[in-house]
């Protein structure tokens, strides 16, 4: 009886033993693991670190050109500025050519017409002979013509003026940009 509880002694502290042992290697397992983690973690505090040191030296770096580029886009804007009030007064030169050319056009249009209307009185006194006749319905059909292209001028004249209307606005639009982008570059030179 002694014996047999003697054994049952010995497997019930091997089995501790089996037991402990077992325990043993899952602490070691579990140490082993968390060192792995704190392992990793440090890696990937290492690797983020590095990410946001080159990200703040990229971000300094665009920081330190943003007034030279400020700058270069006043220039540009300065230069397009002067181009296009270059253009648009050679514009307003071209329309008070054309305006005075329309007027001079219409003058002659109106003296077109006095003589045709005084060649019809002339034409009333006479017997006009048939060649004469046809010349007269010619000149007549010209000024008809040349009516209709002066009405085409002064439609076209218009069209210019409202072009250069929106022109305007488009500079002092521009105009405008120009002076914001002067006063943010200002900013951030201070």
């Amino acid at each position: 009886m002694d014996k047999r509880l003697l054994e049952q002694v010995q497997k019930a502290l091997q089995a501790q033993q089996d037991t402990i042992k077992r325990q043993e290697q899952m602490l070691d397992d579990q140490e082993q693991y968390m060192e792995q983690m704190l392992d990793k973690k440090d890696q990937d505090i290492a690797e983020l670190t590095a990410s946001l040191n080159k990200l703040a030296q990229t971000k300094t770096q665009e920081l330190e050109r943003l007034p030279t580029l400020f700058k270069e886009l006043q220039a540009s804007m300065t230069e397009q500025t002067n181009v296009f009030n270059g253009w648009m007064a050679h514009r307003k030169n071209h329309v008070t050519t054309q305006a005075t050319l329309i007027s001079e056009l219409l003058a002659l249009g109106n003296v077109q017409i006095q003589l045709v209307e005084q060649l019809k009185t002339y034409q009333s006194t006479i017997t006009p002979p048939d060649y004469l006749e046809s010349d007269t319905t010619q000149l007549e059909s010209d000024t008809v013509k040349l009516e209709y292209g002066l009405s085409e001028l002064v439609n076209a004249q218009s069209k210019i003026e409202q072009s250069q209307a929106k022109i305007k606005g488009s500079q002092t639009e521009i105009q405008r940009e120009l002076k914001e982008l002067s006063t943010l570059l200002d900013k951030s030179e201070k």
